[in-house]
């Protein structure tokens, strides 16, 4: 065999019976071949990938004390297997081959024979420089770790993690918020077939939990992954609890010393002075309504969200004391859901659905036309407490797309030169 700063390389140009040859002057371009440094051996095959060219190229390598190979041909997706096989039954490692691609990059998508031609002869030079520094490879077999981590535990995350536990595997599933389900927990509806999104998320949440293949890390972060394939190794950052979970017995003595729920927030003389007469009546009155129902706060949120447009701070506050709940756990709903707001609002709200039908119509269009009248940016309120700017997932009105609505009244069929008309009707 030859030394490795004087390769021999072979060059075999498929012409793919009509698929290149129609095309490219496959003849010509073998001849062009022969001219390229370290090239010594150059020929046409009229099918490279059946046994007849398979076996060209093993005779080549023999004959002409070959040590590289280039097939300019088709796609290595479809043959370059192939042809490292034929390259390697011939004696020389099957990494000592490279594949120019004349057909797809070529012939297939240009329309002159003479530059078709021209364009090969380039892709075949670059190809025999490559496999000029082409070096031998050993294949090793190492032993792998087949525990999947998946990252994220929304719907999708979920849905993975279940299907890899029902193969067999071990699954660590880490969700950086205390509960899982994701985006999707926040929705009514599933698009396209408008199918209710609890029912078909809280059985797969629940299938998680109890499943022996996985182990759930909610409240946790991957901070770091080395390694390599099958072989990897994450460091998770569990966040505190402040509940050493090996050591929980559930006996339920934390939740009676629970230090947030007897925190200086649940004095009610430390609160009610903040609250004028009305807000407390209000409030008072929504609480004794809801306060024997098993769910009770998310009804008394979302009654003060649209008595406010917003959950007042002090509001929260006055409710945690009232229903003797978690202050902690109350901003975690009022920050889950996005239709509850911790700032104040305009008073006309304007959403703009974000779906994907509404989308590729032309939303984002409306979102930029919606700036520039109001001067604001999604999430914002202008100086005058008109307006705010909010976008949704989907509106459910895909037949109307792009959709706008102001206070709940819908604007289908949208387009950016409306936006000034629909907005005079609010001023």
């Amino acid at each position: 065999m030859t030394s490795e700063a004087d390769p021999r390389i072979g060059v075999f140009v498929c012409k793919c019976g009509k698929n290149i040859a129609a095309k490219v002057a496959v003849n010509e371009v073998a001849e062009y071949a022969k001219t390229l440094d370290n090239v010594k051996f150059s020929q046409v095959n009229t099918f490279t990938c059946s046994a007849v060219g398979q076996n060209a190229i093993k005779d080549a390598v023999k004959e002409h004390n070959l040590d590289r190979v280039v097939v300019a041909s088709c796609s290595p997706t479809m043959h370059e297997s192939t042809f490292q096989a034929a390259t390697e039954e011939a004696g020389l490692n099957k990494y000592q081959f490279q594949m120019a691609n004349i057909r797809e990059f070529s012939s297939w998508v240009t329309k002159d024979p003479v530059e078709a031609t021209n364009k090969a002869k380039r892709i075949v030079t670059g190809a025999v420089k490559r496999v000029k520094y082409h070096e031998p490879l050993e294949e090793v077999i190492v032993p792998i770790n087949p525990n999947t981590l998946v990252i994220g535990g929304g719907i999708a995350g979920i849905s993975a993690a279940l299907k890899i536990a029902d193969a067999g595997h071990q699954v660590i599933l880490v969700e950086k918020e205390p509960s899982i389900g994701g985006r999707m927990a926040q929705l009514d509806k599933t698009f396209p077939t408008l199918d209710c999104a609890a029912c078909i998320l809280s059985p797969r949440m629940v299938d998680v939990g109890k499943h022996p293949n996985i182990e759930l890390m909610a409240y946790s972060e991957v901070v770091a992954v080395d390694g390599y394939i099958g072989n990897f190794t994450a460091k998770i950052k569990n966040k505190a609890k402040s509940v050493d979970e090996e050591k929980c017995t559930s006996c339920g003595d934390c939740w009676e010393n629970c230090p947030v729920r007897y925190s200086a927030y649940t004095e009610p003389a430390k609160i009610v002075p903040a609250l004028v007469y009305e807000e407390k009546t209000f409030l008072d009155k929504i609480i004794n309504k809801y306060k024997d129902r098993r769910g009770a706060i998310m009804p008394i949120l979302e009654a003060v969200n649209s008595e406010y447009r917003y959950l007042p701070e002090e509001s929260l506050k006055y409710i945690a004391v009232q229903m003797d709940y978690p202050l902690s756990s109350i901003y975690r709903i009022a920050t889950f859901y996005n239709a509850y707001s911790l700032e104040p609002r305009g008073d006309h709200l304007i959403n703009v659905c974000m779906g994907t039908t509404c989308h590729v119509r032309g939303a984002p269009r409306l979102v930029e036309r919606l700036k520039s009248e109001l001067k604001i940016d999604i999430g914002q309120t202008t100086d005058d407490g008109k307006f705010t700017l909010e976008t949704v997932r989907c509106l459910g009105c895909c037949s109307l797309a792009p959709v706008i609505t102001i206070d709940g009244e819908a604007f289908g069929n949208m387009k950016p030169s409306r936006i000034p008309r629909v907005l005079d009707k609010y001023e």
